[in-house]
């Protein structure tokens, strides 16, 4: 029996310094990120940030295949969108590759990443607020009264495209 226990805490030890020196790498690379991309890196903030934000999840703008997205008000007084992404179990080092790879992406057509939060199991990240909503919603919704016409969608497509 004792035996048992022995190779019960040598294996809750090995998995607790697996943890930690994966919990700290990943911090690494995180301030690594910050650092290196300075002057264009998005905010980081805090889960309990992103609760104030979004005071409390309160507004839910939708769902997609990712996450729940949510409206938010920073305190400069700027409306953001919050996406809460669903597959937090994912590799840190994968989604802070991620938040680099959107950062780096500045287009006229396509909203801008403003922040982002890895803490523990939240991943989200802080877009801009568009107050028309998506594109897709025009493009597919099911009011008919609404729905784009096609010389309109050929245009955004192309300015898209661009």
């Amino acid at each position: 029996a004792s035996s048992i226990v022995g190779i019960v805490l040598v294996i809750l030890a090995f998995y607790y310094f697996i943890r930690k020196f994966s919990s700290d790498n990943i911090d690494e690379n995180i301030e690594a990120f910050l650092k290196d991309h300075e002057c264009l890196a998005p905010r980081r903030y805090r889960f309990s940030d992103i609760k104030k934000v979004t005071n409390s999840f309160q507004d839910k703008l939708g769902k997609g295949g990712y996450g729940d997205v949510y409206k938010g008000k920073l305190l400069d007084g700027r409306h953001v969108a919050v996406k809460i992404l669903n597959n937090s179990q994912s590799n840190g080092e994968e989604f802070i590759n991620e938040v680099a790879s959107i950062s780096r992406t500045s287009h006229v057509n396509i909203v801008t990443l403003l922040g982002f939060c890895f803490e523990r199991s939240c991943r989200a990240l802080i877009y801009e607020f568009m107050p028309n909503g998506s594109l897709e919603k025009f493009i597919f919704q099911e009011r008919k009264d609404r729905l784009l016409k096609w010389d309109k969608l050929y245009q955004t497509a192309v300015g898209i495209a661009r």
